[in-house]
């Protein structure tokens, strides 16, 4: 399956080879066992974690690498070959339906004698016995027992047959998976899952509905079914005891299934003379009497503990302890927990059932709700307790922690202040404590910060009602940013009031609001950077914008690796993410960076068992500050700023123009020192109240705001961009209309206690701030690629080039690192020989003469590609100065003319015009 899952058809070969080792082998049966294997199953990495078992070192083993365009064919055919066996499955599955319905509407009523019947001790039901000469792998169906196997709404999909000796038999090539028999009536308020039909039959006399999985592995997917359709039901497991098997798949799966839907758990209990083989409770039945099956089933579904057996074999069956939990069963099924206010009790008996003193477990810790994610995995527990000084604390614990020996759990419970008892047994009950307890309150949890639907999520608070309680929840407990100090008044008259006036400082302020807008504008994620000198005031500009949500810590930096930067943007989604000084990020790692956050996605990484992890994803809008530009900071590693990057981030002078760097109004302060030292210290005092406070107006009115955003942003963008620019820059006008509309409805919300305007003429001036900076409203990668082209010319035009006339002179200058040739043109007449130049110029050109000639290059076309288009797409290039007429064709049309050079023969060159020094590349 492996083979076939990785390489398709084209495997056979490999396995054909492989399987030639064996003495047995048949090449018909090879040939058979390839066309029955489904790709899907297994996977390559499976194969290989196999074989490393065995000894295989990959290390040594190495292939060669697969071409970009041969994997994607591969997993085109994949696909391909995927969808085909989907295909073929459905068709066989929907012809076995139709084969299984007609048996069932053939059959007649099953009769009471019969041997399996009277065997098991249960009636008939509803079953029908079959007539007829079928046979399924060597069993005869004539006289079998038939039980529909149905999904929820009816529908038969395939038929078990019981042979009077109790052979089962399925037909071939029917859906069995999620598809199950049932015994008993509609469902109320429970319904049982068992295993088989003649466990379901027993069970069905405690008076509750049953539905029969055919196997322990069908247990998941009927839970599951039944969980979608009656999501406010009791679903009780009653699982086989297999005791005796390695592993008791009847138990660990229905334990499983049962955690998987917030399901009850009940597992035959026999007692100390438990017959040989005994393992279900049509065993149990045939034991002690119906009555004591339909006592344990009634017990777990009261959340009552049953009778545990005197040498403890029974199980723990605690039910479903809610909120203010106050008993709970113990690992042996009779032994329970305590709470009161003094703490959590463990109360046992020893092995003669005589009651021990409780044992004191840890303060007192609630059970609030259990969680799970959208998906319904990674479920947890949410605990609430208070420390030593009476602060309540809160954390949503995933329930994978409890996996191990439990150190990290308690460690984490221990840092927040929950004191636990510190004997290895008091450390083990409290893992069963909390593992064994079951509400019926759930509640969404989410590794990431920001909008679920219409509330927003905090690492310490959740602001919105939305449709279900959503929490936020991680394997251990994180400091959160997003802290609170001082009154909203008090920051609105020391913080918000001095930005008035000054456009760079508003506009920082009003990004900070427009991130947690992100969502309903449908924009990207995008940023700004504050570029300029150190005494600019960028980084006091940060942090007023940081204290709309945090205090000092809420200003990150740019000293991070690409990976550390990932887990910064997600504990940041849908607010801003403010980077302190780019001068400080790996020049070689800022431009893939950039385009990371951008594009709303960490990168894509494997488990141990080559299982693709989840991906960290955000939302956001992101504040930096820097003296270099982004295009400088990758200039210093021979690294070009692609035009993606340059819309991403956009640069805008951190100065303003009024000779006050930063501000354009002092607010009465003696300097521009006076006014950022006291807004920095005012920042520092008040702190989270905006952020907060513009949050919960947000989830208030989350219904209107995209069409009001909308209907703000559009008239903006159409006022700001010029006709004729290039869709980069309306792209970026939206983003800088975005802050300006969340500053404006920040105002609208009595957030800020600006005017209004205020916020949308601060984000206009800096728009047109970045517009000058960009060189135009034209397309970004044209104006990088005519840059640099004049740029080369500029740098290597005197120094790499030889004078065409003088290339057979002995006496001209070296020139090193030859890039080309060039000549000088008068009017339309070129001088390519000292001839030539003597007879228009002399022995001296004078400055007439010098004033109407102008210089063409010759570029061979290895510095051309290599040098001059450095960093870019040089086919792009040569389009581009064609279009510009810079760059001239040959009579085919071609950019590398073929020329003769004196003293050098005939080569191919690329002939750059003079008007290369005409650029307007901004």
């Amino acid at each position: 399956m492996a083979v076939k899952d990785g390489l398709g058809d084209e495997g056979f070969a490999l396995w054909n080879e492989w399987g030639q080792q064996a003495k047995s082998y048949n090449e018909q049966d090879a040939q058979d066992v390839w066309k029955s294997a489904r790709s899907g199953r297994v996977k390559v990495a499976t194969l290989f974690h196999e074989a490393k078992k065995y000894g295989f070192d990959p290390r040594a083993h190495k292939a060669a690498p697969i071409s970009a365009e041969e994997r994607q064919r591969q997993r085109d055919e994949r696909a391909s070959r995927e969808e085909s066996e989907r295909n073929q499955k459905l068709a066989s599955e929907q012809r076995v339906a139709l084969k299984a319905a007609a048996i069932w509407a053939a059959a007649k009523p099953a009769p009471a004698d019969h041997p399996y019947l009277v065997r098991k001790s249960i009636g008939p039901g509803d079953l029908r016995v079959y007539t007829g000469d079928l046979v399924i792998r060597d069993m005869a169906c004539d006289g079998a027992l038939i039980v529909p196997a149905r999904d929820l709404k009816g529908k038969i999909w395939t038929v078990e047959f019981i042979a009077p000796s109790g052979d089962k038999r399925f037909l071939a090539g029917g859906r069995k998976s999620g598809s199950c028999g049932w015994v008993g009536g509609a469902v109320a308020d429970v319904v049982l899952i068992g295993e088989g039909y003649a466990t379901c039959a027993t069970v069905a006399g405690s008076g509750y509905p049953v539905a029969v999985a055919f196997d322990s592995g069908g247990l998941l997917a009927i839970a599951e079914a039944l969980r979608g359709t009656y999501p406010q039901a009791a679903i009780v497991l009653c699982a086989d005891d297999d005791a005796q098997t390695e592993g008791n798949p009847g138990v660990t799966k229905a334990t499983a299934a049962a955690a998987a839907v917030g399901g009850l758990l009940a597992v035959p209990v026999f007692g100390a003379d438990r017959p040989e083989g005994a393992t279900d409770f049509n065993d149990l039945a045939a034991h002690l009497g119906l009555d004591e099956v339909c006592a344990q089933i009634r017990t777990a579904v009261d959340g009552r503990p049953p009778v545990a057996a005197p040498n403890g074999e029974g199980v723990q069956k605690d039910a479903k302890p809610a909120k203010g939990l106050k008993t709970a069963s113990g690992v042996d099924g009779h032994s329970r927990f305590l709470v009161d206010g003094r703490g959590v009790w463990y109360e046992g008996y020893n092995r003669e059932g005589d009651r021990l003193p409780p044992q004191w477990i840890c303060e007192p810790l609630a059970i609030v709700a259990e969680t799970r994610n959208e998906a319904n995995t990674e479920w947890g527990v949410l605990l609430e307790f208070s420390d030593r000084d009476g602060k309540p604390k809160r954390w949503a614990m995933p329930r994978r922690m409890l996996a191990g020996d439990g150190a990290e759990y308690r460690a984490i419970l221990m840092d927040m202040g929950l004191n636990i008892a510190p004997t290895s047994q008091a450390k083990q009950q409290l893992a069963t404590y909390i593992q064994s307890a079951r509400t019926n309150d759930r509640a969404r949890c989410t590794g990431r910060v920001g909008w679920h639907g219409d509330a927003f999520v905090l690492p310490d608070q959740t602001i919105g009602a939305g449709g279900e309680l959503t929490i936020f929840q991680t394997d251990g407990v994180i400091e959160s940013p997003f802290k609170q100090r001082g009154s909203l008044d008090d920051w609105r008259r020391e913080v918000a009031a001095l930005c008035v006036g000054n456009s760079r400082l508003l506009f920082c302020v009003s990004c900070a609001f427009a991130g947690s807008l992100l969502s309903f504008s449908g924009q990207q994620s995008g940023g700004f950077h504050l570029m300029g000198d150190s005494t600019a005031g960028k980084t006091t500009a940060l942090r007023v914008a940081a204290s709309v949500f945090g205090g000092r810590d809420f200003l990150r930096s740019w000293r991070a690796t690409g990976n550390a930067m990932e887990s910064t943007a997600a504990q940041h989604c849908d607010t801003l993410l403010i980077l302190d000084e780019i001068g400080q990020v790996d020049p070689k790692e800022v431009g893939d960076i950039v385009y990371m956050i951008g594009n709303e996605a960490g990168k894509g990484r494997a488990t141990r068992t080559a299982m693709a992890k989840p991906v960290l994803t955000w939302r956001l809008l992101f504040l930096s500050s820097g003296e270099k530009s982004l295009s400088a900071l990758m200039g210093e590693v021979n690294k070009t700023a692609k035009a993606g990057q340059d819309v991403r981030l956009a640069t805008l002078p951190a100065d303003a123009g009024q000779g006050h760097g930063m501000f354009e109004t002092l607010h009465d302060f003696a300097s521009a020192k006076a006014l950022a030292d006291h807004i920095v210290r005012a920042a520092g005092q008040y702190y989270g109240v905006a952020g907060i406070s513009f949050i919960q107006w947000a989830a208030e009115n989350a219904e209107r705001l995209p069409a009001t955003i909308e209907g703000m942003i559009g008239p903006l963008v159409a006022e700001w961009v010029p006709e004729g620019a290039h869709g980069q820059v309306g792209r970026v006008a939206q983003r800088f209309a975005l802050v300006g509309v969340a500053g404006e409805i920040a105002t609208q919300a009595g957030v800020t206690g600006w005017c209004e305007g205020a916020a949308i003429d601060a984000a206009g001036t800096c728009f047109r701030a970045w517009l000058q900076v960009r060189g135009g409203h034209g397309n970004a990668e044209i104006v990088t690629m005519l840059r640099q082209v004049r740029g080369f010319f500029e740098a290597h035009g005197d120094a790499r080039f030889i004078w065409m006339q003088r290339s057979t002179d002995d006496r001209r200058a070296n020139v090193m690192n030859r890039a080309g040739y060039k000549r000088l043109v008068k009017g339309d007449r070129p001088v390519s020989t000292n001839a030539e130049y003597m007879a228009e110029f002399g022995e001296q050109i004078d400055s007439a003469n010098a004033a109407q000639a102008e210089t063409e290059f010759f570029v061979l076309p290895t510095v051309f590609r290599d040098e001059l288009c450095k960093g870019l797409d040089h086919r792009a290039v040569v389009r581009t100065l064609i279009e510009q007429n810079i760059l001239t064709v040959d009579a085919e049309g071609r950019p590398d003319r073929l020329i003769r050079i004196p003293g050098a023969g005939r080569a191919r060159v690329y002939h750059v015009l003079p008007t290369v020094f005409e650029l307007d590349a901004g």
